[in-house]
């Protein structure tokens, strides 16, 4: 049988495959095209010429669409080395990639995109208008780096018990970073959670500890780790050791006050709606002043979040923020455009600058907290969290988070969130079983 374009699965032709999904196509196009039982010697072969070849394909693609001839050219030097059968599945490839690619344009493949799942809450589920990398591990459904490792922090006070040190912690989010590798499709195998900073270095094996920590200790705004992963320390009944684990969350990986403080602001703020059950208005006056009379206290976030309090209900914006003026954007997120993702394409076809937030500890607690004071539902502050702009999952996975541990998140009703948003998440029977064990710790803390 011909290699033949007719023979490809329908998957083929679609635009948004990832690259693993393409491999998967090609593996089975072999499958139809050679016959042969054993496909891990060959998926490794392909695996190995694939990554020299698509540079120089991608190149051919710049100057029109050589479906066929591009693909046989590639395909004639590994010929001479692995064999036709290999030739055969690398000009498949080839051909699906060239389709794949063209229709792409290549300047959409950018990174930092958001997912298709975002763009429904608008009521176009369908539509991906913002494309994502189809070289990142970003499916739909997945959750983020956010969500793992605030479970990493569970799993740590579960087995730990409050007597958790910075070293247990970490051990405790590199078991659950090393636990994504092993998720089943449509990740792709072995591959790491989407997102993280500076630790992915640490948790790669190839930076030090504290290596990383001089790192984050060194800048005027350090990364918003801490504060994404703050929220099960709400639930310590002990103010002095709710305090001190605040401390270690921060410290175990970015050593500085404002990290500090930030930990901090999201463990007392949730803490205020959820355990306390006070009200959402207060939410930042009460979080600021544990702050001010606490040992982690912080003049810049101090001031900061003083003026943040100051702020109008931001929907007095109107619609997706559109009223929204520059300056107010810029006390929430920091300079427009975002400094720090400069370079990085932004936008429905990557050509624009990212305005919004970038991952700063500080200015994550702060807007978190001012949405939380003035947000109308789950469904409201979700779009609020997107239409903010930036580092967008931090900001939503805090957000729900603290709404869902208040006043709930009414799937299906009107102002709550759609049932999808559930049914597809990734790992859900997981992040159930563990908050059940979670909710049983905290119960039994006094002993833990």
């Amino acid at each position: 049988m011909k290699p033949c374009f007719s023979c490809l699965p329908s998957e083929a032709y679609s635009e948004h495959a990832s690259e693993d999904e393409i491999a998967d196509i090609v593996l089975r196009a072999r499958s139809l095209l050679c016959e042969e039982e054993d496909i891990t010697e060959t998926k490794l072969k392909v695996k190995a010429w694939k990554s020299w070849s698509f540079i120089f394909y991608s190149t051919l693609l710049l100057a029109g669409p050589p479906f066929v001839a591009g693909a046989a050219l590639v395909a004639t030097v590994p010929s001479l080395r692995v064999g036709k059968t290999i030739a055969v599945e690398l000009s498949t490839f080839y051909v699906v990639l060239s389709v794949f690619l063209w229709k792409r344009k290549l300047a959409t493949m950018v990174p930092a995109c958001a997912s298709q799942p975002l763009r429904s809450i608008y009521g176009q589920r369908h539509t991906p208008a913002l494309l994502e990398c189809p070289f990142s591990d970003s499916a739909c459904g997945m959750y983020t780096d956010d969500c793992e490792m605030t479970v990493g922090l569970i799993n740590g006070l579960i087995t730990h018990g409050l007597q958790i040190s910075a070293e247990d912690m970490l051990d405790s989010w590199q078991a659950e970073w090393d636990l994504a590798k092993k998720r089943p499709r449509p990740a792709p195998p072995g591959a790491e959670r989407h997102g993280h900073g500076s630790i992915k270095g640490y948790f790669r094996g190839f930076r030090d500890i504290d290596e990383v920590r001089r790192l984050q200790s060194g800048k005027e705004d350090p990364g918003n780790a801490p504060p994404m992963r703050a929220l099960p320390l709400a639930f310590i009944e002990n103010n002095s050791l709710r305090e001190k684990l605040s401390v270690m969350n921060a410290n175990s990986t970015h050593p500085h006050a404002r990290a500090r403080a930030a930990s901090f602001l999201v463990a007392e703020g949730a803490r205020w709606l959820i355990v306390e059950r006070g009200d959402q208005k207060e939410v930042i006056g009460r979080a600021l002043s544990r702050l001010q009379n606490s040992g982690v206290s912080d003049r810049a976030t101090e001031v900061h979040l003083q003026k943040i309090d100051e702020l109008e209900d931001y929907h007095d914006w109107g619609g997706r923020f559109r009223k929204m003026p520059g300056h107010r954007h810029e006390l929430l997120c920091g300079p427009q455009p975002c400094p720090p993702a400069d370079g990085i394409g932004a936008g429905e076809d990557g050509s624009s600058k990212m305005h919004g937030l970038w991952s700063d500890a500080m200015r994550t607690a702060a807007v978190v907290l001012y949405l939380l004071k003035h947000h109308r539902g789950p469904l409201d502050i979700l779009r609020a969290s997107v239409d903010i702009g930036g580092d967008v999952d931090s900001i939503a996975a805090l957000c729900l988070g603290v709404v869902g541990g208040s006043v709930g998140l009414d799937f299906g009703e009107p102002h709550g969130l759609p049932w999808f948003l559930l049914e597809e998440v990734e790992g859900v029977e997981y992040l159930h079983a563990r908050g059940k064990k979670f909710e049983e710790w905290i119960g039994n803390q006094e002993t833990a």
